[in-house]
């Protein structure tokens, strides 16, 4: 733990940073001369939500730690990295294979520093955690497409087109004009008028 990364989020602009800094010195005031940090980068994101990871100082966050500039990570909690606690672990099991640390100031069960003699049993626990919500979100996907099926959805992508345009096509396709002419009067491509005007007891070969 020689060069840490602090990170600091507020949700809205009403909000300040201000406490997560107190926390964070106070933090720092209780280590012993022999585990102070040589250097101490800061960032910081004011007024987005951590729902979403298109943060600017979180990428910056990331891109230090992948890059060896920093070797740990410290904030006030978890979930100021992701409101998702999900995703949350599996950012520091990432983090943990580039060989960053972890330190939740206010959440001391939740610490992956690089010497915390359980970290290897910690980032096995959270592993686990994280294939089994993978596993979850799998069943569940696979038994929504499964009783929507029974309940008569289409499933895959939806119909750019109408019945009415379908009908079109097929009447001009009976009036002898290609699907070339055809996709060029109605502004589609031909594949698309092939399809929509395509009927076994019509259809005849065409160049």
């Amino acid at each position: 733990m020689k060069h840490l990364g602090v990170y600091y989020r507020v949700s809205t602009d009403r909000q300040d940073l201000a406490s997560q800094k107190s926390a964070f010195q106070a933090w720092l005031g209780t280590l012993p001369d022999s585990k102070k940090p040589l250097s101490i980068k800061e960032f910081k994101d004011h007024g987005i939500s951590g729902k979403t990871t298109q943060r600017k100082a979180y990428q910056a966050l990331l891109k230090a730690a992948f890059e060896q500039k920093i070797d740990t990570i410290v904030v006030y909690r978890l979930d100021r990295l992701s409101r998702n606690a999900t995703e949350a672990i599996q950012t520091l099991l990432i983090l943990d294979q580039a060989g960053v640390g972890f330190i939740s100031i206010t959440q001391p069960v939740l610490n992956l520093g690089l010497d915390n003699p359980f970290r290897r049993t910690m980032l096995a626990a959270f592993s686990e955690i994280a294939e089994i919500e993978r596993e979850t979100i799998v069943s569940r996907v696979r038994s929504g497409l499964a009783a929507a099926k029974k309940r008569g959805v289409t499933l895959g992508r939806p119909r750019r087109y109408t019945e009415e345009q379908q009908q079109l096509v097929r009447e001009k396709r009976a009036q002898g004009l290609s699907y070339e002419q055809i996709a060029q009067e109605l502004g589609m491509s031909r594949g698309t008028a092939h399809s929509l005007g395509r009927d076994p007891l019509m259809e005849t070969d065409e160049s």
